[in-house]
């Protein structure tokens, strides 16, 4: 397998709505290229479906992957916009670039697959919670849309070359920024 070894770190977050390909793409693509990848839901059902200490145990291995310096996937938070604030604050904050990776879906597919597939766990209503509860991304935020029907290699080839091509602004202004005190609402974020 190949290295995932970029001129700068990235920090790769996962969004979008339940069902769209978030965590199939994550999980080809960590594999691909030997990422390590932290998936929220994998965490919460390792310590037996309580959130809060997943969100602990995320928040400790993120702490570690930011000192590597090395790119690495969050398959979990960013469906609200103050989550993602959070996120590249502290990306930010510990020199890594941050990249939303919002994967789309059209709603009954995606619906199909999060709930009616063999193998889904969520229900209609918490699919349907969930769905109302997500905050698009905005073109300021720094965010590549890909399709959850594309192929893996089409995916992948659109993501990789974002990442090889992605220069900041020469007019972008380096403003520091305070480290952050937690991540998303439900965890704490590392300091």
């Amino acid at each position: 397998m190949k290295s995932l070894q970029l001129s700068k770190p990235y920090l790769l977050v996962m969004v979008g709505m339940p069902g769209a390909g978030k965590t199939t793409f994550a999980t080809q693509f960590a594999a691909t290229f030997n990422a390590p990848l932290i998936n929220y839901a994998e965490l919460g059902e390792l310590v037996g479906r309580n959130p809060d200490l997943a969100y602990r145990v995320a928040d400790y291995t993120i702490d570690q992957l930011l000192r590597t310096k090395q790119t690495f996937i969050i398959d979990g938070p960013g469906d609200k916009q103050a989550d993602r604030r959070q996120i590249i604050a502290l990306a930010k904050h510990h020199g890594y670039t941050p990249l939303f990776i919002w994967v789309q879906t059209e709603p009954t597919t995606a619906e199909i697959r999060a709930v009616r597939q063999k193998g889904a766990t969520m229900s209609k209503a918490a699919y349907d919670q969930r769905v109302a509860a997500f905050e698009f991304l905005t073109n300021l935020e720094p965010v590549l849309v890909i399709s959850g029907k594309h192929t893996y290699s089409a995916q992948a080839r659109t993501v990789l070359k974002k990442l090889v091509t992605d220069r900041p602004s020469v007019t972008e202004p380096k403003v520091p920024t305070p480290p952050p005190r937690s991540l998303p609402s439900r965890g704490r974020l590392i300091r």
